[in-house]
C-alpha cells in the first residue's frame, strides 16, 4: 500500500502519538500511526452519525409544545438574569 508525508504542527503530532499509545495499551499490540488515524476517522464518522440520527428525532416532537417549553425556560433565564444584574448594580 502507497503511503505518504502528511505535515502537522508538533503538538498534534504529540496528540497523535497519544492516541496511537493509549490504543497500543488497549490493544496489547503495537499500533501504527496510519492506525490511530483510522480509528480517529472513524470515531468521528461515527459521532457525525449520530448527530444526523438525532436530529432526524426532532421531527419527531410536535412543534407547539416544544415551543412553548424553551419559551417557559427563556423567560425563567431572563428574569433571573435581571434579578442578578439588579443585585449586582445595587
Amino acid at each position: 500500500m502507497p503511503v505518504s508525508t502528511v505535515q502537522v504542527e508538533d503538538g498534534v503530532k504529540r496528540e497523535l502519538f497519544a492516541v496511537a499509545a493509549e490504543l497500543q495499551s488497549k490493544l496489547g499490540r503495537r499500533v501504527s500511526l496510519s492506525e490511530a488515524v483510522k480509528v480517529l476517522l472513524d470515531a468521528y464518522r461515527a459521532s457525525r452519525r449520530d448527530e444526523k440520527r438525532m436530529l432526524l428525532l426532532f421531527g419527531c416532537l410536535e412543534p407547539t409544545p416544544a415551543r412553548r417549553l424553551l419559551r417557559e425556560i427563556r423567560a425563567e433565564e431572563e428574569t433571573a438574569l435581571e434579578h442578578a444584574t439588579r443585585k449586582r448594580d445595587t
